[in-house]
């Protein structure tokens, strides 16, 4: 059959037709866009340019992140469930372990040196000659990198007064509770200032001060001059010293959270009965104020009762085995994202009310907690449970690896291991970035601690 040529000619116009008719809608489209379009403003030129450069900083947070999360999915079994626990150690010359990873799993005689996340000097720990105690300090971290672990981060409980680890080493420090009644705010700023120098050039990373509890009666007994006083001293005083330390490399630890009794935590387990408003008055506004400006928060063992609303919080449970007051207080009300510390765990306020050390580890950690503290120098069996525990429960193992992600960011913000960047970032990439441990160590300068020993001997005279 012939095609009929009429009908062929009538299908090309059609198709030219439809061609015609897009064009000129697309035009008229175009021409639209372009009218309506109008030219940003500087303004929102500038908008559009920090909302970019937020984006690209989440951007490059979350590569940092992602490299903390493959250094600590690295680590060997011991090593990582070692960076959850602050131990004291032994000697103040040569530092040495005095456990083996074989006492993780039952075997104390066998493996290679156990050793603590991080260490907790005390008054025997320190020798009166600065630069004996500087070597000491180096020599622990030394141990730990010829047995392929990485470095500590050294602690020390330097509230000043009677609670002074390293009186006769370093300049006078006089407590708390001293320093709000005869300083002045600037001779307290000089007084915590030069004590920080101090403590750093000897390669101290931690203090365990300030305490910001604000002194009442009904912690008098327990406290009396480890306070500041009321609220207001607590709050000026209490920032210049963590001002002081955090601005001179020394990580602050506020404690303790959410408060203590006139009871000894050392031999009992503190009761608090109070009103909210009391609650939020005398125990909870220092921190609120503090923590912003703290690497760390040590909490307390203490339960909390409140007489006007006894359903309120969680008054069954000691403080630092809390899910409400680490997690739901700490974490997500005060919004603190720092490193989270237990109270010494071995205090007879837990043993001798039904949290022996190893239920109180584990408990600690499935409230938030980060590191637990034991005065005891051996932690291996405590540690063992828990690493037990976490191959066994996938909700646990997920706390303990929060944990020590946790540590390993501070170590990081402490300078003793480092994000290395991998790659530049050209081109609008996102760099890539690795944890290392710090290769370098500074020397101990005996004229600046000297300096920085009389600045500190001299804070006195500025309150004149």
């Amino acid at each position: 059959m012939k095609k009929n040529p009429h009908s062929s000619a009538f299908f090309s116009l059609k198709i030219i037709f439809i061609k015609s008719v897009v064009i000129c809608v697309n035009l008229w489209l175009i021409f639209n866009f372009l009218s309506c379009t109008k030219k940003l403003t500087p303004e929102e030129l500038e908008a559009q340019r920090l909302l970019a450069e937020a984006e690209r900083e989440e951007s490059i947070q979350n590569a940092k992140n992602a490299a903390v999360s493959e250094y600590v999915a690295s680590l060997s079994d011991e090593v990582k469930i070692s960076q959850l626990f602050l131990v004291n150690i032994e000697g103040s010359e040569r530092y040495h372990a005095v456990e083996k990873t074989g006492s993780l799993y039952g075997n104390p005689e066998e493996g290679t040196p156990l050793v603590p996340g991080g260490v907790l000097l005390f008054s025997y720990n320190v020798s009166k000659d600065p630069l004996e105690t500087y070597e000491y300090i180096k020599s622990i971290r030394d141990f730990y990198l010829a047995n392929e672990n990485l470095p500590p981060f050294v602690a020390v409980d330097q509230e000043g007064g009677d609670v002074n680890r390293l009186r006769g080493l370093t300049s006078v420090l006089w407590s708390e509770k001293k320093v709000a009644d005869s300083f002045s705010l600037e001779g307290a700023a000089e007084l915590y200032s030069a004590q920080a120098r101090q403590m750093k050039n000897l390669g101290f990373h931690m203090n365990l001060a300030p305490v910001v509890e604000v002194l009442t009666e009904k912690n008098k007994d327990f406290l009396d001059t480890r306070s500041f006083g009321n609220l207001e001293d607590t709050l000026s005083y209490g920032k210049n010293a963590v001002t002081g330390y955090e601005s001179n490399g020394i990580a602050v630890v506020l404690k303790h959270f959410p408060g203590n009794s006139s009871t000894d935590p050392h031999t009992g387990l503190p009761e608090i009965r109070l009103t909210r408003a009391e609650l939020e008055q005398n125990y909870i506004a220092p921190f609120r104020s503090l923590l912003a400006d703290s690497s760390a928060l040590l909490m307390s063992h203490a339960r909390m009762t409140l007489t006007d609303d006894e359903q309120y919080a969680d008054s069954k449970t000691p403080a630092c085995l809390s899910k409400y007051w680490v997690h739901d207080m700490v974490r997500s009300e005060l919004g603190f994202s720092g490193l989270v510390l237990s109270d010494d765990i071995f205090m007879g306020a837990l043993a001798e009310n039904g949290y022996p050390p190893e239920t109180a580890a584990f408990e600690a950690l499935c409230a938030g907690i980060d590191v637990i503290m034991l005065s005891e120098k051996r932690f291996g069996r405590v540690a063992g449970i828990i690493l037990s525990k976490a191959k066994e429960d996938a909700d646990f193992a997920s706390e303990v690896n929060r944990a020590v992600e946790n540590v390993i960011r501070f170590k990081i913000s402490a300078g003793i291991l480092t994000l290395k960047e991998m790659s530049d970032g050209g081109d609008g990439e996102i760099p890539r970035f690795a944890v290392e441990v710090t290769d370098t160590y500074e020397d101990f300068d005996l004229h600046k601690f000297n300096e920085d020993y009389k600045a500190g001997m001299n804070a006195y005279e500025l309150s004149k």
